[in-house]
């Protein structure tokens, strides 16, 4: 996501209500295969869309409603998945002799915050594509209360990423947060209350994004240029492992100076990621006043939603000069605290151990990736990321589905316990698929160069 610096306050944010046309889905149907050209990336998904034809099949013909739950890695996720449902699926159903009777029509949920850094064009595109906007930092019940109409009904599956955000890492996942489980649970209410006969099927989708041909030559290049960047040291003959925990310490040094804490390189880095993940947080939740509770991702939102608070207000127009100039100011120091966040949740997802758990050229291409983007943010300018990698692949799987109408009578004895256990069924799924991804592109070796 990038950066965009705020310096004065803006007019509050407004609602985005879903508008969505056939017209606009079928020209990006045809769009997104020559979008995957330009960006060299090979699709991998006949499984995939093999099994999902069949729960679509059953979806269109009335029998079950559908909740399709997604791993979320990249920030391409959302191409890759509409063409998956819009174009595979359907084509896949016409190869097996049981085509769909209508066009895949979809509802997802999306951040309310991502026109702001992506443009309105993006905004106006997701609203037409069957988007429900919503804002993550707060209940926002208008939004949760659309997503669980339509589920209810059915009429349209309802997509949603359960890990809340992208984490840029294909081999590891964030937490899952249990807002899907809950409007699972919802929906599955609602239709018993309407004596509605329909199963309701959590689907779960893994997506794994690798590199078709290891280029090491490219990874020491930009190793060399993070080194020389950062102003660390080269050692001859050191190992690629140790470079990138070096590099890791460097930033992290930078990010410790920032925050005024004590370093001290002797701790492991992941201790000291942690201890700059937290005091980052706690800094930014006294700013705005915040208790500290919940987990990462949630104060991580609770901080979002508040820095917004003060940068997009009502009645602008009507503030006095002295005042205006004021709220402009509150602006700009919420917006230093919302980048201080964002570097925060930058590194949710590095456990200290994704290189030495599986030291092999994908995952250590998406730390180089992650460590510049983060220099980028810091610098409030892009990095280059050159040279390029080369082409990637992407492998989407489909998990086992979770019926959920079968848990209503554990739904109905005990909420938070019913939630707790469809989160935790559903993270074990999603993190088979990615295992299995993994395991998958490890054994079928790598492409040649296009």
């Amino acid at each position: 996501m990038p950066r965009a610096s705020i310096q004065t306050a803006r007019p509050a944010l407004r609602r985005l209500p879903t508008r969505q046309s056939r017209v606009v889905q079928a020209v990006l149907q045809q769009l997104l295969p020559m979008v995957f050209v330009g960006q060299r990336l090979q699709l991998r998904n006949s499984k995939a869309a093999e099994r999902l034809a069949e729960e679509f099949l059953a979806q269109q013909n009335g029998e079950r409603n559908l909740l399709i739950a997604f791993r979320h890695p990249s920030p391409r996720d959302p191409l890759v998945l509409a063409d998956l449902f819009w174009s595979c699926v359907p084509r896949m159903a016409r190869r097996l002799g049981n085509p769909l009777p209508r066009a895949v029509s979809l509802r997802f949920l999306y951040d309310r915050g991502i026109p702001l850094w992506a443009g309105p064009v993006i905004g106006w595109l997701l609203q037409r594509s069957g988007g429900i906007a919503i804002h993550r930092g707060r209940l926002d019940r208008p939004a949760l209360n659309q997503a669980r109409q339509a589920l209810t009904l059915g009429r349209q599956a309802l997509v949603v990423a359960p890990e809340g955000a992208t984490n840029n890492l294909s081999g590891e996942m964030a937490p899952l947060e249990p807002g899907v489980a809950q409007l699972a649970f919802w929906a599955a209410e609602d239709m018993a209350k309407n004596k509605d006969q329909r199963t309701l099927h959590v689907i779960p989708i893994g997506i794994r994004y690798s590199w078709r041909r290891p280029n090491w030559t490219v990874l020491d290049a930009r190793l060399e240029a993070l080194e020389q960047h950062l102003g660390v040291q080269a050692i001859v003959l050191e190992d690629r492992r140790e470079r990138l925990l070096r590099i890791g310490a460097a930033l992290v040094t930078a990010l410790e100076q920032l925050e005024r804490l004590k370093a001290n390189p002797e701790q492991p880095l992941a201790v000291r990621i942690e201890n700059y993940r937290r005091h980052g947080l706690e800094k930014a939740e006294s700013h705005f006043g915040l208790r500290a509770s919940g987990t990462l991702q949630e104060r991580c939102r609770r901080i979002e939603q508040a820095a917004w608070d003060r940068i997009y207000r009502e009645n602008l127009e009507q503030l006095p000069p002295l005042e205006r100039s004021l709220v402009d100011w509150e602006a700009r120091e919420a917006d230093l605290q919302l980048t201080r966040m964002r570097l925060v949740e930058h590194f949710t997802s590095v456990s200290g151990q994704y290189i030495t758990d599986q030291p092999e050229f994908d995952r250590f291409a998406e730390m180089v990736q992650l460590v510049e983007e983060a220099i980028g943010w810091i610098e409030d300018r892009p990095w280059s990321g050159s040279p390029c990698f080369g082409p990637q692949r992407v492998e989407l799987s489909v998990g086992e589905a979770i019926p959920v109408d079968q848990r209503r009578d554990d739904y109905r004895r005990d909420r938070r316990r019913a939630v707790q256990m469809l989160t935790s069924e559903l993270d074990a799924e999603l993190e088979r698929l990615m295992r299995s991804a993994g395991n998958d592109f490890r054994h079928r070796g790598t492409d040649p160069i296009q």
